[in-house]
């Protein structure tokens, strides 16, 4: 009889999971952890909650992208970040019991387990580990809104959006037919504009720059590099 195949919905074989909060947790907290989650897929532009919500538990994302939202006091919408598999959305409302300050919109389908207030109460409770983790991750997002600050004063325009590219190639590039280096990129050039902080004329016309010059090629949301070297370089990344 052949061996069985693991159980990818299992959080013991979660094929994210050790780049989680949870990747300490032992046998018993993972097998509670098993029977507390709901997992469903979100179709994109689907809400897992919205801006000024309570916080009624976390999601933590098995695979797709989730971007973070905020409306201004004029209406206007602004995409903040995106997070894609292995992260968890809404911890922070919860663990500090203040309403969601951001929106969490799925950017294309994605798989999220759901895991209510009580339940991460009650695996807080009794593995001090796993606050330790949120407190790092939280951390850890503050290092990168430090970093992307930084980048923004160091970095051209240019640098900025090669940047960009390259962590969108990071998490989900391939080669494609050609044998060359390709990702889709997951938003519109609405949102590139506003995580860069620019208009959508001055994106445009960077674009236009970059593909003129032979670094990039640009069909729609689809990004082939043609010549990755100088594009890591510009983008300031060392291998």
């Amino acid at each position: 009889m052949p061996p069985s195949k693991p159980d990818h919905n299992s959080c013991a074989n979660c094929l994210t999971r050790h780049s989680t909060e949870w990747r300490d947790l032992d046998g018993r907290s993972l097998a509670y952890l098993d029977r507390a989650k709901r997992t469903r897929t979100v179709a994109t532009g689907m809400n897992l909650y919205h801006q000024g919500d309570n916080a009624d538990g976390i999601y933590c994302i098995q695979s797709g992208l989730i971007g973070l939202r905020r409306i201004d006091e004029n209406g206007n919408s602004s995409l903040l970040s995106t997070s894609s598999a292995g992260s968890t959305a809404g911890y922070k409302a919860l663990l500090s019991n203040e309403p969601h300050n951001s929106s969490a919109e799925a950017l294309v389908p994605s798989e999220i387990c759901f895991i209510e207030k009580s339940e991460v109460r009650t695996l807080l409770a009794e593995n001090p580990i796993l606050g330790e983790r949120f407190l790092q991750r939280s951390l850890a997002d503050l290092d990168e809104i430090e970093n992307s600050y930084s980048r923004s004063l160091t970095l051209n325009l240019r640098s900025r959006f090669l940047h960009l590219l390259m962590v969108y190639y990071d998490q989900s590039g391939y080669l494609d037919e050609d044998d060359q280096p390709s990702v889709g990129i997951p938003i519109s050039r609405t949102d590139l504009s506003q995580i860069l902080g620019i208009k959508p004329e001055s994106l445009s016309r960077m674009i236009k720059k970059v593909q003129d010059e032979g670094l990039v090629k640009i069909n729609d949301r689809h990004v082939t590099f043609t010549n990755l070297e100088e594009a890591l370089f510009e983008a300031g990344i060392t291998l």
